[in-house]
């Protein structure tokens, strides 16, 4: 209970510092037992955020800032889109392989532009840790930014302030 307290407060920290547009609505984290190989998701119809309890406590506090600011992107990436849409999202996410690579990708952008660069790199790594190399390659690379494409963009960044 202690962990999931300590979850949540950081998720209304970063909530409330980086995502304005989400202030009055109420985001919770929630376990959920289906999900086996799955970190966390955020499903079109609901602002709670639901979490695999085996994997996070695995993970760091920089994992855990990195994920929660992709899923709390995808909130508002949720809220953008009408019912229609948020409907024929799920099958469309797990059908079309470019729609789920373009919208995990806008999420990693905009993790990186809130100054997650360095924890984006840490979640990409706990992610490439649990799964093999071939899996790894085949399936989910697309949907994150390479190391060398973070730390570029970080160093861009950088160089502009």
């Amino acid at each position: 209970m202690m962990i999931n307290m300590h979850y949540n407060a950081l998720l209304q920290e970063l909530k409330n510092k980086h995502y304005k547009d989400l202030k009055n609505i109420k985001i919770e984290l929630k376990p959920l037992k289906l999900l086996r190989k799955t970190f966390m998701i955020v499903l079109p119809f609901s602002t709670n955020i639901y979490y695999n309890k085996k994997i996070i406590k695995k993970c760091n506090d920089e994992v855990l800032k990195a994920v929660l600011m992709h899923e709390l992107y995808h909130i508002v990436q949720f809220k953008k889109i009408n019912f229609l849409q948020k409907l024929i999202f799920i099958p469309r996410y797990h059908l079309n392989k470019k729609f789920r690579k373009e919208h995990e990708l806008e999420a990693h952008i905009v993790v990186m532009e809130k100054g997650f660069g360095k924890e984006l790199m840490e979640l990409n790594k706990f992610v490439m840790s649990r799964y093999t190399k071939k899996v790894w390659e085949k399936k989910l690379s697309d949907c994150y930014l390479a190391e060398e494409e973070i730390k570029h963009f970080m160093h861009k960044n950088l160089a502009n302030n």
